[in-house]
């Protein structure tokens, strides 16, 4: 009997073995697997970069070229390629940090509607240049105990995501608060979402779609997930395959100084 336990011992040693060394090596193809994307990812906006400042230099050299109505478009796409290039770094530093087990959140008093106003404004080149227009309801002094931060990290993934699935079809951002609540919404009309999809997007690195056709990361809704979560609110998606999507943010308004007797 001693020896029928020890050899059940023995087996369950070994079972417990070879799933920690299957797990780390899963880890390890997560880790190459990101680190692969990383370098991908961070070069691809590096080329309109360096183009429009090729562009801007030769417009400097040459005086009926340096006006203007031809540097002003190339300025706003260099911005908008370096305004990406910075959301993508930021992005690969939140994903170190939030897999660490390290998100901080620091509430303060935000108005979201300001906050909004602002996001929607630097999206409106990268929806430019989609083909797509930002309609928005945004209700004025949504204010609640927020981490300003991640508000905007979550804002500008939804709106990044809308625009690169939408199809170049209109995307809607609406704000609204019950004196509960604030429940942001945004809604694309694009390639949308299967059911089997919609289980999983939420996950790390995961995607709907296959990256040669759309780049990034496949972390942003993660994040986004992650941030909301930490706030103590929630994030829903309500979309099918081909018919668009519909990202819903719920967030609880805490208590600010306005509400303290």
């Amino acid at each position: 009997m001693a020896d029928t336990g020890s050899s059940r011992a023995s087996g369950h040693d070994e079972a417990d073995k070879d799933r920690l060394i299957e797990e780390l090596r899963e880890a390890v193809r997560a880790r190459d697997e990101f680190v692969a994307i990383a370098a991908h990812e961070l070069r691809n906006p590096m080329t309109p970069i360096l183009a429009q400042v090729g562009l801007l230099l030769a417009a400097t050299r040459n005086p009926s070229r340096c006006r203007p109505e031809i540097m002003a478009p190339r300025l706003q796409i260099l911005e908008q390629a370096v305004q990406e290039f910075v959301r993508r770094s930021t992005t690969l530093l939140d994903v170190s940090r939030i897999a660490a087990g390290n998100i901080r959140i620091e509430p303060t008093e935000v108005d979201l509607s300001i906050v909004m106003r602002g996001i929607i404004d630097r999206a409106t080149v990268g929806a430019r240049l989609a083909r797509c227009r930002i309609e928005t309801d945004l209700q004025e002094d949504v204010v609640g105990m927020w981490d300003r931060l991640a508000l905007e990290q979550t804002a500008e993934n939804l709106l990044s995501n809308a625009i690169k699935f939408g199809a170049g079809k209109p995307i809607r951002a609406s704000l609204r608060s019950d004196g509960q609540a604030a429940q942001l919404m945004v809604q694309d009309q694009g390639i949308g979402i299967s059911e089997e999809d919609r289980a999983r997007i939420f996950q790390r690195f995961e995607r709907a779609v296959t990256r040669r056709d759309h780049g990034g990361f496949g972390i942003g809704l993660w994040l986004a997930n992650q941030m909301v979560t930490a706030m103590g609110g929630s994030i829903d998606i309500e979309s099918k395959s081909g018919h668009g999507s519909t990202f819903v943010v719920r967030l609880p308004l805490g208590t600010t100084r306005a509400g303290h007797e």
